[in-house]
């Protein structure tokens, strides 16, 4: 069955509907800016067709999601501003929904803004942030869940968070989120229905099946508010600090993780002053290393400041590598700050002797020993957020904020149900959690969130 457009559903009257839907011709590069074989720049909107006529003399309304070889044409004269692939895609059947013009210029800076400015000059507007994407979510070509998963899958730092987006953007979280839905929504049905007539006339559903459908829905809403660790690391990254006692280490350490020479090493306690980032990919997971000051009560200013900022950092953390545990400050700070994974790293481990505790990692940076074992601790901390089973993942605080709420009035109706409340209590309460639900999918999402999610996409998208 066609997903029902916004358009459509803001002349039936419904809430996400509201939408202002604009009807002008826009136009955006769709590619990275800068040096490169292939620019694209896409134009949609209902005069796409009508200034791409303008533009080049190729026959692209007899042959739809063919690519013409043409060459572009400057208004005004004969100037020719590159040869270009440029295809026409008719509506209903585009990314956006309406009529799109794609055109594969030469890459750099120059001959794709030259493009785009004959094409506004022709009658097209300079797309807005996600626009695109938006006009795709207003036409029913996805709906709120897919475009974030759009959105993640352009800005995945990792294999994982792409391999997640791809299950979303198919669809998967919304068929999960509507299987659901349609459940609660057929107990609504019934619910509402006896209502309308009396005991006699009707066999009432019994507080067992009620239950039963009660509990399913929320077993299936709590396996996917599981995947919302892992959504969130895939998508923000996976904050690893480094922390310890002065020269135990730490910048040492970070270097040979990050593969180069990024942190100041030298004997002299306290080089590190402020906190250093870079982000590595360990086994398909986006990871920001944090290099850190050492921590210790020191009379220096800016040492000081150094270690205010590193007990910032490890009160942020996911995962903390403490050096040197031994240290009783440094320890027993690392320990108080962070609410993370802590493993404890030993680092030096060619300059003193073999620790006994089971559970120190031990690396020499100098001999290049432990780095193997530390990657494996690392990979088995990272593998712990991978939720059971193949399936959706929530992706955003958005998403997770309404499964959440859907989920409380779920739970209360059970509640409710024990305590022998009415029909058209329980009736209510369902009803508000299907309109939670909804909000995941962005049938329900107020116009104000909706404009906010798609001005955080690309200009192109």
């Amino acid at each position: 069955m066609p997903r029902e457009s916004h358009k459509q559903r803001r002349e039936s009257g419904d809430a996400a509907g509201n939408i202002g839907y604009r009807t002008d011709t826009i136009v955006a590069l769709a590619t990275p800016p800068g040096r490169g074989g292939v620019a694209i720049v896409r134009m949609s909107g209902a005069e796409s067709l009508k200034i791409a006529r303008q533009l080049c003399p190729a026959p692209l309304a007899d042959q739809p999601r063919h690519a013409h070889l043409t060459d572009l044409h400057a208004t005004g004269n004969k100037q020719i501003l590159d040869k270009a692939l440029v295809t026409y895609y008719k509506a209903p059947a585009s990314f956006t929904g309406e009529d799109i013009i794609e055109i594969s210029t030469h890459g750099g800076h120059v001959t794709p803004r030259r493009v785009i400015r004959t094409l506004i000059k022709l009658g097209a507007r300079q797309a807005e942030p996600g626009e695109f994407s938006l006009r795709a979510f207003l036409n029913g070509k996805m709906d709120l869940a897919e475009a974030e998963a759009l959105n993640l899958m352009v800005s995945s730092m990792s294999r994982r968070g792409q391999e997640a987006a791809t299950n979303n953007l198919t669809g998967q979280l919304s068929r999960e989120v509507g299987q659901v839905r349609e459940r609660l929504i057929n107990l609504l049905t019934i619910l509402e229905h006896e209502l309308d007539f009396s005991e006699e006339e009707i066999d009432a559903t019994s507080q067992n099946e009620i239950e039963g459908i009660l509990t399913q829905a929320i077993d299936n809403l709590s396996h996917l508010q599981d995947t919302a660790p892992y959504g969130r690391i895939i998508r923000d990254g996976v904050r690893v600090i480094l922390a310890g006692s002065p020269n135990s280490g730490k910048s040492s350490l970070f270097n040979a993780l990050i593969g180069h020479e990024r942190a100041i090493v030298t004997d002299i306690p306290g080089t590190t002053r402020d906190s250093l980032e870079a982000w590595i990919d360990i086994d398909g997971f986006p990871v920001c290393l944090v290099d850190t000051a050492g921590l210790r009560d020191s009379t220096d200013t800016i040492e000081r400041l150094g270690v205010e900022r590193s007990r910032k950092e490890l009160s942020g953390a996911d995962i903390t590598l403490l050096l040197d545990p031994e240290d009783p400050f440094s320890a027993e700070l690392a320990l108080e700050e962070s609410a993370s994974h802590i493993l404890f790293v030993k680092s030096k481990a060619d300059q003193i002797t073999p620790a006994k505790q089971r559970n120190l990692i031990q690396v020499s940076i100098r001999r290049e020993d432990g780095l193997d074992d530390l990657l494996q601790q690392l990979k088995a901390v990272l593998h712990s957020y991978i939720p059971t089973g193949e399936g959706a993942i929530i992706s955003s605080d958005r998403q997770l904020h309404a499964l959440n709420n859907g989920m409380r009035c779920l739970e209360r109706v059970k509640e409710q149900l024990l305590e022998g409340q009415s029909l058209d209590i329980l009736s209510g309460e369902i009803r508000l959690g299907v309109d939670h639900l909804a909000e995941i999918i962005g049938e329900t999402t107020r116009e104000d969130v909706i404009q906010r999610i798609f001005s955080e996409f690309c200009v192109g998208k």
